[in-house]
């Protein structure tokens, strides 16, 4: 009876209405439709694969991919995203801008260890990344023993060494750069750039995005994850933010650490800007995707006079630029005031977009899971970052979505800006904030939003929707964070009494409550959801899940 549930199941679907039958078939995955196409002619018919996004980096399969689709007559018409990865892969062997402490290890790390050439760094690096990835018990003691049956060391670095030299022959021959060049002529509906650090995601064999090239590693290959871009060692790093024009870098990544090498760990965010100011385009959009990473571009390219400034300014220029998701490596600017944010040059490249509807700005500063800036004092009030002062706010009347995370903010300061925000407003996210005043938290930032704006009195589909994100130490060393968005909207705009502030009742508190819409989200797997839980044990407050 069982062997014929399959067949029965498909003639079930077959009888429903073609467009029911095609509405559902949207919602799939291309690889679920890959499968669905090769039960009958009816489904490959109604499931046709979506070809909207391709993939490049510094990868020959992921470029060769990338111009397959850009010379397909049909195919390149439906792309609207081009995704670069800048993660590189390290062969470990010491490099200018490894750093001084890398220099002094480089001979432990060229140790052979396993016949041929294979080093002792790659068998730690594949040992411990499949350890992680698949939850083995990890300790000093003794060293995780991997299961039979998978890629063996040898072969596991015959592999990797071959994808080290195609690398280093793309970085050679720009050829990267080259194939986005042709992309851009070829992609009538190209509209999107995303700039991811790392596809790679937090484990091996869990990548944030399909690309070519990840798709084609070999089953349990376990491998050194890319972390060019400093602050990417973990969620909770905080990485140090040195002069994009002099050479203080150099304490840390030693003398050979160039001015142009030093750049250059962001090589992926200056030849996208490079070659879009250098070309015609119709890129609208401009996407910094930094995911789980307290990451992003060395916020000093707007400190004074940058090429990189420069180039941004041009892309913002482009007649209907629409979306801009700005990621700052700010280090601990707050300590000096936020010297990048006062020279004027973001505001003045952010002027250039008068056609903006979404504008996200992301940094990295430390702070504590009670919602203080950790390297402000209480009454260092001048370390609020100036939101006017950034945000040209008089010049984006279609404005619908505005973003910030990880900022030092004065309460009174970010409601008064807030309620600045257009009419076409319709979501705002709030996330990682440190408030500068002792008296502020998220509980009354809550209760003066619900009071002092006028969200409330609007039309219900015009009212602006707002996600609150913080964290506390369990949920990041999990990689997970918790969202607050439903309960933040039935405080905002419920008409009823009893509606609970979604941080409780005491005024002063930024620790959220249990409750319906405070959930825990994953930054592995976009579709986990549960609700957030609390227990009280003798070290304190903890999140946990039910089980």
């Amino acid at each position: 009876m069982a062997s014929h549930q399959p067949q029965e199941n498909q003639r079930l679907l077959t009888r429903l209405p073609e467009e029911l039958l095609a509405a559902i078939i949207s919602h799939l995955t291309n690889r679920e439709k890959k499968s669905l196409r090769a039960v009958n002619s009816t489904f490959k018919r109604l499931a046709p694969l979506r070809f909207d996004r391709v993939f490049l980096s510094a990868n020959s399969r992921n470029i060769d991919v990338f111009r397959a689709v850009a010379d397909h007559d049909r195919l390149r018409h439906g792309i609207t995203e081009i995704v670069w990865d800048d993660g590189r892969l390290k062969n470990c062997r010491y490099s200018p801008g490894d750093g001084i402490l890398a220099a002094l290890d480089v001979r432990t790390t060229d140790a052979i260890v396993a016949g041929y050439d294979c080093p002792y760094w790659y068998k730690n690096a594949r040992l411990f990344s499949l350890a992680y990835a698949m939850g083995l018990e990890i300790n000093r003691e003794s060293p995780p023993v991997l299961p039979d049956g998978i890629i063996s060391l040898l072969d596991s670095w015959e592999y990797y060494k071959t994808l080290i030299q195609d690398q280093q022959a793309v970085l050679n021959s720009n050829a990267d750069v080259k194939a986005l060049k042709h992309g851009l002529r070829r992609f009538p509906s190209l509209k999107r750039i995303t700039l991811v650090p790392s596809a790679h995601g937090p484990f091996v064999g869990r990548p944030l995005y399909q690309t070519p090239m990840l798709r084609g590693f070999p089953p349990n290959f376990g491998y050194l994850l890319p972390r060019n871009w400093p602050g990417m060692e973990s969620p909770e790093s905080l990485a140090a933010v040195y002069s994009w024009h002099g050479n203080d870098h150099m304490s840390v990544y030693g003398r050979d650490c160039s001015n142009e090498v030093y750049r250059n760990k962001w090589r992926g965010f200056r030849v996208l800007l490079r070659t879009l100011a250098q070309n015609p385009h119709h890129i609208t959009e401009f996407v910094m995707d930094m995911h789980h990473h307290r990451t992003g571009i060395n916020c000093n390219i707007f400190s004074r006079p940058s090429l990189e400034a420069h180039d941004l300014v041009k892309l913002l220029s482009t007649p209907g630029f629409r979306r801009l998701d700005l990621a700052l490596l700010t280090g601990a600017m707050e300590r000096d005031k936020w010297p990048c944010l006062y020279t004027g040059i973001l505001r003045r490249a952010l002027t250039r977009a008068q056609q903006l509807e979404h504008i996200s700005l992301s940094c990295t500063m430390d702070i504590y899971p009670n919602g203080r800036a950790a390297r402000l004092s209480l009454d260092h009030q001048e370390g609020a970052v100036p939101l006017r002062t950034i945000f040209p706010l008089i010049l984006w009347p279609k404005l619908q979505h505005f973003a910030i995370n990880r900022l030092s903010v004065r309460k009174a300061d970010l409601v008064s800006f807030l309620a600045a925000l257009p009419a076409s407003l319709r979501t705002v996210t709030l996330s990682h904030l440190a408030f500068i005043e002792e008296a502020s938290s998220w509980q009354n930032l809550l209760c003066d939003m619900r009071d002092m704006l006028d969200w409330k009195t609007r039309v219900v589909g015009e009212r602006p929707r707002v996600r609150i994100i913080v964290n506390n130490p369990e949920v990041i060393r999990e990689w997970k964070f918790i969202c607050i968005d439903e309960a933040t909207d039935e405080f905002l705009y419920s008409n009823s009494e009893v509606s609970a502030n979604p941080f409780g009742e005491t005024d002063d508190s930024n620790d959220p409550i249990e409750g319906p819409g405070v959930m825990e989200r994953s930054y592995i797997d976009r579709l986990f959801e549960r609700p957030y839980r609390i227990e009280i044990c003798e070290c304190g407050l903890r999140a946990v899940h039910r089980h």
